[in-house]
This record gives structure tokens, sequence and C-alpha cells, in this order.
């Protein structure tokens, strides 16, 4: 899984390719400082059976629409998403400080865990510390009517987070990526999710 960490004087931006790329990595993805940080054999994404944590699936409130049918109207983003045509993610865009990419590596927060849930096998692929990622108050949410795919999303107050709405019918929740549930080795290749490739850029 390429994730991708720029971080320059005026901004700190990561990108989480969830499906594979279609194309190589550019010459500033070639400038990797990551391993001034941490050494190769720190750098991993684990693969982990446990049917336990469909458990704390259950706590969390499934939403009744898709994740892009709410978008605009229950929550907003930090910035762009990028999703195909029937509506499966294919790359997530957030804020990613240089600090936290590596303690997020160094601690294996990026894992991959089999399991089973709504009766049948699912990849639950961890973008956050586990105690952030199934938390009771996430929210699920499937991206298709398929519902073979879902997306784990905690709910933050804008407020929090700096952002003031001078037009507050425009106020909506910050969605947070915790996690990518997915029964679509099709679309989301475990092949690909277990591979670490993982890039900071530092100007």
């Amino acid at each position: 899984m390429r994730i991708t960490c720029y971080c320059d004087q005026s901004s700190n931006m990561g990108y989480i390719y969830l499906q594979p790329p279609a194309v190589i990595r550019n010459a500033i993805e070639t400038e990797n400082k990551l391993n001034n940080y941490l050494n190769p054999n720190q750098i991993s994404i684990p693969y982990i059976t446990d049917i336990s944590i469909a458990l704390f699936l259950d706590q969390m409130r499934v939403a009744a629409n898709t994740f892009d049918a709410d978008y605009g109207d229950i929550y907003d983003t930090e910035y762009g998403n990028d999703m195909d045509g029937n509506g499966y993610i294919i790359g997530i865009e957030l804020n990613l400080y240089p600090d936290r990419f590596v303690d997020l590596i160094y601690n294996q927060a990026y894992k991959v865990i089999q399991t089973e849930w709504k009766d049948r096998e699912f990849h639950v692929v961890t973008l956050d510390h586990e105690d952030n990622v199934f938390k009771p108050e996430n929210i699920i949410y499937k991206l298709t009517d398929q519902e073979d795919a879902f997306i784990v999303v905690q709910l933050v107050e804008p407020e929090l987070l700096g952002y003031h709405y001078t037009n507050i019918e425009n106020r909506h929740p910050i969605a947070f990526f915790k996690a990518l549930i997915s029964a679509r080795n099709d679309i989301y290749p475990l092949e690909y999710l277990l591979n670490p490739d993982f890039v900071m850029h530092k100007d």
C-alpha cells in the first residue's frame, strides 16, 4: 500500500492509495526521506486473523446511506478524496505530519486484519492506532449498495480543528478515515495492501 507524506513550510500533506496507483512513482517520490527515521526492518504491514474484530464493528453504527451520498449533507472531509464511478474509494488526501507518519509506521498502525462480519470474510485495513479505529462512536459507511466494501470514519466537530463557518448551513462534522473494510480483492488486492510503499518527502 502506497502512502505518501509531503512536507514543507506551508503544508503537511498525505495521500493514501487504497487502490494500486496507475502510475509509477514520480521524481519527488524517489527522494524518500523515511529511511532517515526508520530502518527497513521497521517498515511492514502485518497480516492478522482475528474473528473477534467483528464484535467491535458491530458496536458501531452503520449509516443507512452510502459514503458518497452523505457527503456535504452529513459530513465534510479535510480535502478531496478520489472515488471511481461506482463509489469505491481510490485514495484519501489528508493532513499527515512527519512525526505522526513515523509513529504510525513504527507502531504498525497500518495493518490488515482478516475477520468474518455480516456472514462473510472481510479484510479490515486500519489507518490509525486500533484504539482510534474501533471506537463505538465511529461510523461505518458502505461504499456501494453491494455492501462489499465499507469505510470507518470518526466525525469531529469542525471548531475543534480550527474551522469556522460563516454560513451555519454549510457547517458539518469533518470525517477522518480510520479503516477500510473490504471483501473485494479485485478492487483492493491483498498483495498490494500488504506491500509497504511508504514515502516521505521534506523540503
